[in-house]
């Protein structure tokens, strides 16, 4: 009897898409999840370009996941020109749309409510030529001009990337931009209505992450008293800039005897590996590589280090902020700012600079209490992410589109 009361519930709720690439570990993904999981107010589906990822164990019983599944003819596409390129994407993104509405139209879906910058096209396409009464609500994590400018596209993705952007997202019912800079970036370079943006940070599950960062962890660099510890966490990818952190501990004073550890895996690993061995760091660097807990290690950080040459309103600072670890960040983009409230939560330093990371990481370490201050300030900053108010003021914005 429980069960069917349960089940009747669930079939009231309006059932919504929640689409977004894969659930491989990042940012968005991470925060598609937190929805995914605690949205109440709707009974939510989540859609997969490509059903993989070290997330999809993390799903909530009871939630439905389905998959778009459409794989380019990748011999064929590499003898084709680039110029022919265009065209060929543009097919793919109506093909991805046209079954984007078919699994809404199958699932009873009044809206899709999509992450990162390709799965919003799709988006918005599926309303605009297959289900015009379909509502759209794209969620923008980056600022997007510089992640087109800092790509690593071709001139002419990134030129067809741009008019997609420009053209489509003014026709999604709604935007939500994680930070106010990344509002500003869509209204000065997209030219979006600035009424059809709404500012919502990210949640940070503070009660989960403190219960995680809890676990044993049997790394000894964690556990030795040897000196202080650094700690970066991301994906091993140029914008990171991990290659200007390593380089800036040779620039350390000798005395202050710091280590580093970097979190994450990516292409740029074995680069970053054999930089490490020709500045002769690997007794103070260590690559420890993917961790499905990272934030078990960040907890013994004397200091986290955001070394990014642009970021949108990374997730790592919020975590970071709520465990109580002073942070140093680049000054990268308007969302680093935001969240840090331009330094008054932690150090900022520009960008692509290994000198004025040493200086931070240096002036940190040798100072004690501004570190217990920038402890007490960043967590009491955290709090104001905190998961239920954040799925709070989302709901809200979904009652209102949906």
């Amino acid at each position: 009897m429980a069960k069917q009361i349960k089940d009747t519930a669930i079939q009231q709720k309006k059932p919504v898409i929640l689409f977004i690439p894969t659930l491989d570990v990042g940012g968005a993904e991470r925060v598609c999840l937190h929805y995914v999981n605690n949205l109440q107010a709707v009974h939510p589906i989540l859609v997969l370009q490509f059903k993989r990822g070290l997330l999809l164990k993390e799903i909530r019983p009871g939630v439905t996941v389905l998959e778009l599944n459409i794989s380019a003819p990748e011999q064929l596409y590499r003898r084709w020109p680039r110029w022919l390129h265009l065209f060929y994407h543009s097919y793919a993104l109506l093909k991805q749309a046209r079954k984007l509405s078919i699994l809404a139209g199958q699932n009873r879906c009044s809206a899709v409510i999509s992450f990162i910058t390709i799965p919003n096209i799709i988006a918005i396409c599926a309303k605009i030529f297959f289900k015009p009464k379909l509502k759209v609500i794209i969620n923008v994590h980056d600022v997007t001009s510089q992640i087109i400018k800092h790509s690593g596209l071709d001139r002419y993705k990134r030129f067809l990337l741009y008019w997609l952007v420009r053209i489509l997202y003014p026709k999604a019912d709604s935007i939500i931009a994680v930070a106010q800079g990344i509002k500003k970036d869509l209204i000065e370079h997209f030219r979006i209505p600035e009424g059809k943006i709404t500012v919502l940070q990210n949640p940070i599950d503070i009660k989960e992450l403190k219960r995680r960062a809890a676990e044993p962890v049997s790394c000894s660099w964690c556990t030795s008293k040897e000196g202080p510890l650094v700690i970066a966490v991301g994906r091993l990818v140029k914008l990171k800039g991990f290659d200007i952190l390593i380089r800036a501990f040779t620039q350390l004073p000798r005395e202050i005897n710091a280590r580093l550890i970097i979190i994450g895996d990516g292409e740029e690993r074995l680069a970053l590996q054999k930089l490490i061995e020709q500045l002769g760091l690997q007794d103070r660097v260590k690559l420890l590589g993917f961790q499905e807990n990272p934030w078990k290690y960040m907890a013994y950080a004397d200091v986290f280090v955001l070394s990014s040459l642009t970021e949108g309103l990374p997730n790592v600072i919020g975590e970071a902020l709520a465990l109580g670890i002073p942070v140093l960040a680049t000054d990268c983009s308007p969302g680093v700012r935001e969240y840090l409230e331009d330094g008054k939560h932690g150090l900022l330093v520009p960008p692509r600079e290994s000198e004025a990371l040493a200086q931070g990481i240096a002036r940190l370490l040798s100072n004690e209490p501004l570190r217990k201050e920038l402890a007490q300030s960043g967590q009491k900053r955290a709090a104001q992410f905190d998961l239920p108010t954040a799925v709070q003021n989302y709901e809200i914005l979904l009652e209102r589109i949906v």
